[in-house]
């Protein structure tokens, strides 16, 4: 399940010294457990413990997700067998190398056929699929039933799990339909609320599947980023990424793309997953380039309410010491599917971008990302920062932010808050379609909340003080 965040811009007015780490890799691979690994007799690689271990020596490379097709259907078409789901499982936490190098398992669910398509999906301890019977399986072949064309249960079944999430892969403008009907696609569709929850990202380039490739020269000539940005024109919180899809054993080889995830912390699969549910990534067909985009010391990713004018920047920083020949900041407003997210600002022959927006409409909500060209044509794309610029309660009275800090969180039973100073306030909690479950008063500067009795799911904080506000997701586990 996504996680947001949602930040009033000076909650962290320290951002700025905030250093963060880079991890580069691939979430969407396939091995011999389903059509993967065709040259296996060659390469003598067949499952994904060999996948790892191949992985593990590709340059630069920190992390590889194995997600094989959750059916069967015919031998090597795709051929997978509900066992080897925990057979993967197993190998992937066998091969882990926390603070060196991330192995993970999970699986790409759906068919490729009009009107359906395939969602990369982690997190889950059981498959999920909707086959009976198949050879050499006994009983069905899943864990977990979801119908084959039934899009809405498995995102429901994604929200529903706090440990999981799913990506969109290699989309089509009619796939992900509820049983087929073209109209309930996800871009001829409202924006679906739960729908957003489950979904983090899709790819700016995927492929080649099929490259035998291990030079890292083999890059896909088509992308994704239309599809990124009507995704964002309806509403959608969603990051951009970069996969191969490997069907050889060529895993992090067949070209340098990467799915680049930002965090402060060391490398392992928990800090991986939180990283990228919070969408801290972009996607870049430079294996080693390094981009901060920022807004107030919030990195991609983040949900910011502020009263005043946003200032943006971006730096681009590659290990080759090549130059950026553009950075561009895009902004779009959501709701508006005629509309697309445009240019708003650029910069040429430079590492640097910083930008203040001075045109926003208050109580409009934004969306802004950065696009940058290397000199030679490589293309990179950040995750977004969502704005939403609010009226000040009042033009002559001096606006102090609540200063917030609220764990655990994900939460079970308790929920501490604590604030910056002594005074009257108003906390409310939300669920995601706006209903007001849990709400205290309080003198004071701390408090603690019984939050036994919320669902497991994303909520909403809300603390005001009659005169600002401050906004926080919650998980409840």
């Amino acid at each position: 399940m996504k996680t947001y965040l949602i930040l009033t811009l000076f909650i962290f007015k320290f951002g700025y010294s905030q250093t963060y780490n880079y991890y580069f890799g691939n979430l969407h691979s396939h091995t011999g457990f389903s059509d993967g690994n065709k040259d296996s007799l060659t390469s003598g690689v067949s499952q994904p413990s060999g996948a790892y271990n191949y992985a593990k020596l590709s340059q630069n490379f920190d992390f590889l997700g194995v997600s094989e097709h959750n059916h069967y259907s015919s031998n090597n078409n795709p051929g997978f067998k509900k066992q080897s789901y925990a057979i993967g499982l197993s190998q992937a936490a066998a091969a882990n190398a926390s603070g060196t190098f991330v192995s993970v398992f999970g699986m790409e669910w759906g068919v490729s056929s009009n009107y359906n398509g395939h969602v990369v999906v982690y997190g889950f301890n059981q498959l999920i699929g909707w086959e009976p019977t198949v050879s050499g399986v006994s009983g069905n072949n899943y864990d977990i039933f979801n119908a084959k064309n039934d899009y809405a249960g498995l995102f429901s079944k994604v929200k529903n799990n706090p440990n999981a999430f799913c990506f969109l892969a290699h989309p089509y403008y009619t796939d992900f339909c509820q049983n087929m009907a073209p109209a309930t696609a996800i871009l001829n569709s409202p924006y679906n609320a739960m729908y957003d929850s489950a979904i983090v990202g899709t790819p700016l380039r995927s492929g080649l599947a099929f490259s035998t490739f291990d030079d890292y020269s083999n890059y896909p000539v088509g992308n994704y980023f239309d599809y990124f940005k009507r995704l964002l024109a309806l509403g959608y919180h969603v990051g951009i990424g970069y996969d191969h899809d490997n069907h050889y054993t060529n895993y992090g080889r067949s070209n340098g793309g990467r799915l680049a995830v930002v965090m402060q912390n060391t490398l392992n699969t928990t800090t991986l997953f939180n990283a990228i549910k919070q969408m801290n990534f972009y996607g870049t067909d430079d294996s080693n380039a390094k981009v901060n985009f920022s807004c107030g010391g919030n990195i991609m990713g983040a949900i910011l309410t502020i009263s005043n004018n946003p200032t943006f920047n971006v730096t681009h920083n590659d290990g080759d010491g090549e130059m950026a020949d553009s950075i561009k900041i895009w902004r779009g407003t959501i709701n508006t599917t005629t509309t697309l997210a445009a240019p708003i600002n650029f910069v040429t022959n430079n590492n640097t971008l910083a930008f203040t927006d001075n045109t926003l409409l208050s109580n409009t909500d934004y969306y802004y990302f950065a696009e940058i060209k290397q000199a030679d044509g490589q293309w990179i794309v950040t995750s977004p920062i969502w704005i939403n610029k609010t009226t000040p309660t009042s033009l002559k009275t001096e606006i102090n932010n609540i200063e917030l800090t609220m764990f655990p969180n994900p939460a079970n039973t308790k929920l501490f808050l604590s604030f910056g100073e002594c005074n009257d306030y108003k906390i409310e909690i939300f669920n995601l379609i706006g209903q007001l479950v849990l709400t205290q008063t309080i003198f004071g500067n701390e408090t603690t909340l019984n939050t036994s009795n919320l669902d497991k799911g994303v909520y909403l904080v809300q603390v005001s003080n009659g005169l600002t506000q401050s906004k926080q997701k919650l998980i409840i586990e």
